[in-house]
C-alpha cells in the first residue's frame, strides 16, 4: 500500500483538492447562508444571535479587497492546506508515513470536506481550531515533560474553537472521555490541567459578554434550537446517521465504527521508532485517544436527533480523529478486503464531491427527467438563481427591501452588491433584530421581495407584484415576486429606530 499512500500521493491529492475548492469557489454563487455570514463580516461584533464570531472575522480577513465569491470563501482553502498538514503530521506520529497518507487522503476526500466544506460556515473555523486543540493535548499526554506547555497551547485552540461555533464545548467531555478510558484521572490534581479550561473561558469571554448585553439570547436560542422539541423522533436519529454515511461516505464511516472492535497494534511499520524522543504508546491509548475525540461526538448529535433533527455537518469536527482511525485500521493486517475498501472509499467519495459540484455549477443530472418535483428540491438550486433576483431588483432603482427570511435578505443585499440595503420580515429572530433601520426607511421607495424555494406559493394573489422565476432544467425552480412602494410595515419583527 505504500505505492498508493505515501508523501506524494497525499500532497497531490490535497492540490486536487485546493484546486476543485477553488473552481468551484469561483463559479458557484454563494449559498444563502453564505451570505448571511458575509454581512456578519460587514457589522462586526463580538457575538451574534445565532453563533459565536469567528466565521465573520475569517471572512472579514478574506474581503479585505474584493467581495467576490472566491474571496468570501478562500478562508475553507487555506484551512484545507492547515488541516492537511496538521493530521499529516499527527497520523506520522502515532503510526507511519503510510496511514499519515491515506489519513490525509480519506480526510480530503470526505463529501464534507471536498465539497461541503467549500460553504464558508461556522463549521470551516471550528474544524480547525478543534483539530489543533487535539492534536496539542495529544502531545501533552505522551510528552509529561512538557505537559504544561501543551496544556496552555490546548486551551488557546479550545477557546479558539469556542469562539467559533458553541458545539466545540463538546471538547470538555470528550476530554473526559479520554481520561477515564486510558487512566489519566491523575489529570485533575494539576493546576495547569485547570488554568488549560479557564484560558479557553478568557478567550471565549468577549461572546460571554455579548450574551450579558442581549440577555444572553444567543445561548438560549442555541439551547433552544437543539432541544426544543417535547416528543422524541426515532426516525430522525435513523436519517441523521443515513446523512453521516453520506457526507463522510458509506465505506469510511462504517470503517471507523469497526476499528472500535479492533487494537490497532503498537507499531504498524518500524518507522514510528524514528521519533526517539516521543514514548510509545500502547495500542488501546492510540484507540482510545482518536476515539475519544471522534465517537461522543458523533453519538451526541444522534441524541439531539430524538428531539430535533440536527444538520448532516454538525458533528463535522469529530472526522479529524475519525479519519485517522480509520485508516489506521484498514491499514492494519491488510487483506484483500480491507484494500479494496480503503481504495473503494477514497474513489467513492471524491467521484460523489466531484460529480456533485460538476452538477451545481453545470446541472449534470437530468432530474427534470426523473420527477419535477425532484429537480426543485434539488439542494444545489441554493447556488444559483441569487444574482438573476439582485439584477432584477437593482432594476427598479429602489433604495431598501424586505423579504421573509434573513437567509433571502442576505442574498441579495450581496446580490445588489449593498447597494440596496435589506432589511426581513420574518417571525424568526435572526441577527437583523440588532441591525437599526434608517430614519429616511418609511420615506423612501421600498420593495418587498417574495421567494419561494419550493414552488408552492400563489404569488397571483399579492396585489401589484411583479412575478418572475429563476429556471434550471428547463423549468422554473424557484420564484420570485416584487412590490414597489413607499414605506414598510413590518407584521413579525420590531427593530431598533437609528438616532
Amino acid at each position: 500500500m505504500e505505492k498508493l499512500f505515501n508523501k506524494k500521493t497525499a500532497v497531490l491529492f490535497c492540490s486536487f483538492a485546493v484546486f476543485f475548492k477553488s473552481l468551484m469557489s469561483a463559479a458557484l454563487e454563494l449559498h444563502p447562508d453564505e451570505a448571511y455570514y458575509w454581512l456578519w463580516s460587514k457589522h462586526l461584533a463580538l457575538g451574534y444571535y445565532d453563533h459565536s464570531p469567528m466565521v465573520a472575522y475569517f471572512i472579514k480577513l478574506t474581503t479585505l479587497f474584493s467581495d467576490a465569491e472566491f474571496f468570501v470563501r478562500f478562508s475553507s482553502i487555506i484551512v484545507t492546506v492547515f488541516l492537511s498538514v496538521l493530521i499529516w503530521k499527527f497520523a506520522k506520529r502515532l503510526f507511519n508515513e503510510t496511514v499519515a497518507a491515506a489519513s490525509v487522503i480519506i480526510v480530503n476526500s470526505l463529501p464534507l470536506m471536498l465539497i461541503g466544506s467549500l460553504i464558508i460556515t461556522p463549521d470551516t473555523p471550528v474544524f480547525l481550531f478543534w483539530s489543533f486543540a487535539v492534536y496539542f493535548l495529544w502531545k501533552a499526554s505522551v510528552f509529561p515533560s512538557k505537559e504544561t506547555k501543551y496544556f496552555y497551547l490546548t486551551g488557546i485552540f479550545f477557546g479558539l474553537a469556542l469562539l467559533s461555533k458553541y458545539t466545540a464545548v463538546l471538547f470538555a467531555p470528550c476530554v473526559l472521555c479520554y481520561m477515564i478510558f486510558d487512566k489519566k484521572l491523575f489529570w485533575l490534581k494539576n493546576k495547569h490541567f485547570y488554568l488549560m479550561f479557564l484560558l479557553s473561558f478568557i478567550i471565549f469571554l468577549p461572546v460571554i459578554i455579548w450574551n450579558a448585553q442581549n440577555g444572553w439570547i444567543s445561548f438560549t436560542y442555541q439551547l433552544g434550537h437543539g432541544f426544543s422539541n417535547t416528543s422524541l423522533h426515532f426516525n430522525y436519529v435513523l436519517e441523521y446517521f443515513g446523512a453521516q454515511c453520506l457526507v463522510a461516505g458509506p465505506f469510511v464511516f462504517f470503517a471507523g465504527f469497526t476499528a472500535l472492535f479492533f487494537i490497532i497494534p503498537k507499531r504498524v511499520h518500524a518507522e514510528q521508532t524514528s521519533y526517539e524522543t516521543q514514548p510509545l504508546q500502547s495500542d488501546y491509548s492510540k484507540k482510545v485517544f482518536l476515539s475519544s475525540f471522534s465517537i461522543p461526538v458523533i453519538l451526541f448529535f444522534a441524541a439531539t436527533a430524538l428531539k430535533r433533527y440536527p444538520g448532516a455537518n454538525w458533528p463535522s469536527f469529530a472526522y479529524f480523529t475519525f479519519s485517522i482511525l480509520t485508516a489506521a485500521y484498514l491499514l492494519h493486517n491488510i487483506t484483500p478486503a480491507k484494500k479494496k475498501i480503503l481504495i473503494a472509499a477514497v474513489v467513492f467519495n471524491a467521484v460523489l464531491s466531484v460529480a456533485a459540484g460538476l452538477h451545481a455549477k453545470f446541472t449534470l443530472i437530468p432530474l427534470q427527467k426523473f420527477s419535477e418535483k425532484a429537480a426543485v428540491a434539488d439542494a444545489t438550486n441554493w447556488f444559483s438563481g441569487w444574482h438573476y433576483l439582485g439584477q432584477e431588483v437593482l432594476g427598479k432603482g429602489v433604495k431598501y427591501a424586505v423579504t421573509g427570511k434573513h437567509q433571502w435578505s442576505a442574498a441579495l443585499e450581496y446580490y445588489t452588491r449593498g447597494k440596496v440595503k435589506v432589511f426581513t420580515d420574518s417571525p424568526k429572530k435572526s441577527q437583523y433584530y440588532y441591525w437599526e433601520i434608517p430614519e429616511d426607511f418609511n420615506e423612501s421607495k421600498i420593495a418587498a421581495v417574495y421567494v419561494d424555494n419550493e414552488m408552492t406559493d400563489d404569488f397571483t394573489k399579492i396585489s401589484g407584484a411583479r412575478i418572475f422565476y429563476f429556471q434550471r432544467y428547463g423549468i422554473p425552480v424557484r420564484q420570485y415576486a416584487v412590490v414597489e412602494s413607499s414605506g414598510y410595515g413590518f407584521k413579525n419583527m420590531s427593530y431598533k429606530s437609528r438616532k
